[in-house]
């Protein structure tokens, strides 16, 4: 099934908030996620879409990456074995 202009815009959207949370939450994984999403997009686009979902999809990475961290300052503080 390929998605229509409109949804392919509307899941970039969704990648651009994932990507922030995973940016300020779990940065170990946010590249493989990215990757997953990705391709997941390209693979129910039309081939005249993929470049442009590629591109797209690499700059709102790289302007997330160079966002600062926001921490949530409600979030819990884990710290495994604190007294070693």
């Amino acid at each position: 099934m390929l998605f229509p202009a409109d949804v392919l815009e509307s899941e970039l959207c969704k990648l651009r908030g994932l990507l922030q949370m995973l940016h300020e939450d779990q940065p170990d994984v946010m590249e493989d996620v990215f990757d997953f999403h990705v391709t997941s997009l390209v693979t129910h686009a039309a081939p005249e879409h993929h470049a442009r979902i590629r591109s797209v999809a690499r700059s709102m990475l790289a302007e997330v990456l160079g966002q600062p961290v926001r921490r949530n300052p409600h979030a819990p503080e884990i710290r495994l074995m604190d007294a070693a």
